[in-house]
């Protein structure tokens, strides 16, 4: 079932910026209807049920009865709020707004089924068992350059990630909050991936685990629950997985994913390890794995900034460039 949010609010440019920001938020979980008075939405309430309204304060009348309205929410200027009629403050960020909108509703099982219909995920695993050869910059840049015509997400499955360093934002979340509903609220899984989610650049990020020690406690099962629920409760059509060898069930993971790179260096011990791993492949009956592995060698790259979010303007992004034309047909 896809469920449709409906904004009200007479505050015409107010509510043409909201909307126009949650059309291009990927990974929201609802279709939009936008309202600019409270008749129109009543008719159009009476014509077909709506699930949720978020509605000016200034706008709501409460002796009215708002049929065909199975969840009503207020913008406004204060956040006084009651267990019935929960107000969010409409100045504060559209981000931080839909944040506490998403979790308001994912606390309270609102949803009770999937939010919104896979569109055919596509996974695209990034994995070396070579150290420094730039995966995750690769994988980042990959997400980037994809996110420019396509709803992205991008998993880092590193012992230490550093995301947060190198993107400079403080996280709230990590992946093992998001683990944790999976396994005990199932139900506001979409709602709560949604509020978790930051961006940067274009790129819709998980954030990632905070403790190396609770990243490895996670079954390998629970990584494809995860994987399988991503898929079910998003639009997203490309998952961008920054693989360790830190994580339980990695084979299985990489077995799940349409395209697999595995990055290289140009000198000997790198040269010995991809082949120690492509035999372990074989040994263990994962053939499959490297039949849908492209395999990689990096160049010495000179002068790549320290940070993610200026690569695509390096010799590293015309190398990915290239992969996706050959490999994903994106130009």
């Amino acid at each position: 079932m896809h469920y449709v949010l409906a904004v009200c609010d007479s505050e015409i440019e107010y509510a043409y910026q909201l909307v126009n920001y949650l059309e291009n938020k990927k990974g929201f979980p609802f279709g939009l209807q936008l309202f600019t008075s409270l008749d129109t939405l009543l008719v159009q309430a009476k014509k077909q049920p709506v699930f949720i309204a978020l509605i000016s304060q200034k706008d709501y009348q409460k002796e009215l009865e708002y049929e065909g309205i199975e969840h009503i929410f207020l913008l406004g200027e204060e956040k006084d709020s009651t267990e019935e009629e929960k107000v969010f403050s409409k100045y504060q960020s559209a981000d931080r707004l839909v944040r506490e909108f998403l979790h308001w509703i994912a606390d309270r099982n609102i949803i009770s089924k999937n939010v919104a219909a896979g569109l055919g995920l596509k996974m695209i695993g990034i994995y070396s068992p070579v150290g420094r050869c730039l995966k995750t910059s690769f994988a980042f840049v990959l997400g980037q350059l994809l996110s420019k015509k396509h709803k992205v997400l991008y998993l880092n499955l590193e012992s230490y990630s550093g995301l947060g360093k190198l993107l400079e934002k403080n996280f709230t979340t990590d992946l093992g909050e998001l683990i944790y509903y999976l396994q005990n609220s199932k139900e506001s899984f979409g709602c709560r991936m949604g509020g978790m989610i930051e961006q940067a650049a274009g790129l819709d990020i998980l954030p990632p685990f905070d403790s190396y020690l609770d990243l490895i406690s996670v079954s390998g099962q629970e990584w494809i629950h995860l994987l399988q629920e991503i898929e079910r409760n998003s639009t997203y059509e490309y998952l961008i997985l920054d693989l360790s060898d830190a994580i339980q069930g990695l084979y299985d993971i990489l077995r799940s994913c349409n395209l697999i790179y595995t990055l290289g260096r140009e000198e000997g011990f790198a040269e010995a390890k991809i082949q120690q791993y492509e035999e372990v492949l074989r040994k263990g009956n994962y053939e499959d794995i490297w039949s849908k592995t492209k395999y990689c060698k990096i160049p010495r790259i000179k002068n790549l900034p320290i940070g993610l979010l200026q690569l695509t303007y390096t010799e590293l992004a015309e190398i990915v460039k290239k992969r996706m034309e050959e490999d994903l047909n994106e130009e």
